[in-house]
């Protein structure tokens, strides 16, 4: 993952509900082109902040054991902009979960004031799947900082 667009989880029922946080700020990289004179951070990276919520959502009933690799997006609005200085709440909740695939509807707010909701489809498979064994543990570590966990780096 290149970007983090989660900065923190504020709250998690586990396969139930979670709200994550997105602090937009000017010194993001993000911004310098959209828009020159007129920054506003990207839909669609609402859009993938609302999926990294949703996927440490669904990596909980699962122990971490399955990834959740996002298939398709539907019913996307788009209300408002989210600007420098915005703090941008991520809440999904999840519609459905079976044991290959999730569903979660999700929304972004500023000030409790809509900015975007989506539903997200998600299918859930094996972390060998698509992590090789190399990078699992950075991925693993990576997990545990969204997590809001800082465990030392190893060399395993």
């Amino acid at each position: 993952m290149r970007y983090y667009l989660v900065d923190r989880i504020l709250e998690m029922e586990p396969g139930v509900r979670a709200v994550g946080v997105k602090c937009i700020t000017l010194s993001d990289d993000l911004l310098n082109e959209h828009f020159p004179g007129n920054p506003v951070f990207p839909g669609v990276l609402l859009l993938e902040g609302l999926a990294q919520t949703a996927g440490r959502l669904l990596a909980e009933p699962t122990g971490g054991q399955r990834f959740a690799l996002l298939t398709s997006i539907e019913r996307v609005r788009f209300m408002a902009f989210a600007r420098p200085g915005d703090q941008v709440n991520l809440t999904v909740e999840v519609e459905a979960l079976q044991d290959e695939s999730a569903r979660v509807r999700g929304s972004a707010t500023v000030d409790d004031h809509p900015i975007a909701s989506a539903r997200l489809v998600f299918r859930l498979i094996e972390a060998q799947g698509i992590i090789p064994p190399l990078f699992e543990p950075f991925w693993r570590h990576s997990a545990a900082i969204l997590r809001g966990e800082f465990p030392p780096v190893t060399d395993e």
